[in-house]
């Protein structure tokens, strides 16, 4: 077959195959994989970034495509003793242009935890510490959208940015005693990689 019964346009023959071009299809554009850390919380309210992923993907297809942009976030796992208030953070971001600069971030998501039982004597004359608790959390792989769908036009390139950070917004008196030890052996902080996807569908006329 050959045009004007297919529209090469939009479909190839190949050996006599009507195909779509790829342009013209769903289309997996581009992955970025970064990250994965470990720390002990403490103190920290200015707090501490991570890591940080971006991928980005430039329109070479020849057609305008919507494109949009998947996070997904590994596992994480955390452990804090009594009166301490600790968040992991994710901000992400997209960006679109001819030459567009980094995303600016927003904050989008938090994994947070504040075991707070109080705080009596640790002996009957003294001195005053936290109640003993330890709280574990954790939290599944999971994948979310990032920003809007954006139409892309060719020649212009589309990036999609994600952030992952850790601080801590109250951080009270341990519960250390010669019974109950040092708590710090205790507290951990867990965080897996994040990847980002970039996904596109073209723009039929």
């Amino acid at each position: 077959m050959t045009f004007p019964c297919v529209d090469t346009t939009f479909f190839d023959v190949p050996g006599g195959v009507l195909s779509p071009k790829r342009q013209w299809q769903w289309q997996h554009r581009a992955s970025a994989t970064g990250g994965g850390a470990t720390f002990t919380p403490a103190n920290n309210a200015a707090g501490t970034t991570l890591f940080t992923v971006q991928a980005a993907w430039t329109n070479t297809t020849g057609v305008s495509q919507r494109v949009y942009a998947v996070m997904t976030q590994g596992p994480v796992r955390y452990v804090l003793d009594g009166l301490k208030h600790m968040f992991i953070r994710y901000q992400w971001g997209t960006s679109s242009g001819v030459a567009p600069a980094d995303p600016t971030l927003t904050e989008e998501s938090r994994v947070r935890g504040y075991p707070d039982f109080g705080s009596a004597n640790a002996t009957p004359s003294g001195p005053v510490a936290a109640i003993f608790v330890l709280l574990e959390d954790r939290q599944p792989t999971a994948s979310v959208p990032i920003g809007d769908l954006i139409t892309l036009p060719t020649g212009q390139t589309m990036k999609a940015r994600v952030q992952v950070s850790w601080a801590t917004s109250a951080w009270g008196i341990d519960w250390y005693t010669p019974a109950w030890g040092d708590p710090v052996p205790n507290r951990v902080g867990k965080v897996g990689p994040v990847r980002v996807d970039l996904f596109s569908v073209p723009m039929i006329p």
